[in-house]
């Protein structure tokens, strides 16, 4: 019988048994490195280790208790640091298997996108789901008002039933992005670069 250990991760308890314990440690360890000196490096972290506790709430065993099978699974879909060190030779790779890693991806879960919409973000996630401009799906809406009357009530009920992607995890999922450390690290950047240069205009125009 192995001893287990009770650990917190990103509001999230577990128990977790000595070895898989000290792998996911460690490898947490290395990437809390990687990001330590990053302006950016503590959100990405966090958002990293938010994923870990996702991903370990969905995979604990019949008894609650993570193991080593857990956790290597979790570094498999995560990726090692080392894994996207950005090297000229790792770019011809990830080019050269683009189709391959396209087949791979999961397949995209709904979302409400609040980050571009225009009421409650549901016509822009059914946009990402269905990979179509949400100006579309607000016309339909538009359409079915005035055609039947039913537009508001359906709009209304799929903005109590879909839920908002509020983590960068969600957000990625709802792209259909695989979510792994380098591309959190992406996203995270991609936003904060975002909310920066919106940030310039305004001041720009003031």
């Amino acid at each position: 019988m192995k001893k287990t250990i009770r650990i917190h991760i990103s509001g999230y308890i577990f128990n977790i048994d000595e070895d898989a314990y000290s792998k996911l440690k460690k490898w947490l360890d290395r990437i809390a490195l990687k990001y330590e000196n990053e302006e950016d490096g503590e959100e990405i972290f966090n958002d990293i280790e938010a994923r870990v506790a996702e991903l370990f709430d969905e995979q604990a065993g019949n008894e609650g208790v993570i193991t080593l099978k857990e956790v290597e699974e979790v570094i498999k879909t995560m990726g090692n640091p080392e894994d996207f060190e950005p090297d000229e030779k790792k770019e011809q790779n990830i080019s050269d298997d683009y189709p391959k890693e396209k087949k791979k991806r999961k397949q995209k879960r709904l979302y409400r996108d609040e980050d571009n919409n225009v009421f409650a973000g549901v016509c822009a996630g059914l946009g990402n789901y269905f990979g179509t401009d949400p100006v579309f799906i607000r016309l339909i809406f538009v359409a079915a008002f005035f055609l039947g009357g039913f537009g508001p009530l359906i709009y209304i009920i799929l903005w109590i039933v879909i839920p908002k992607a509020v983590t960068v995890s969600q957000k990625l999922e709802m792209q259909g992005e695989p979510v792994t450390v380098s591309n959190i690290e992406k996203a995270i950047k991609d936003e904060i670069e975002y909310v920066k240069e919106k940030w310039l205009k305004k001041k720009k125009k003031k």
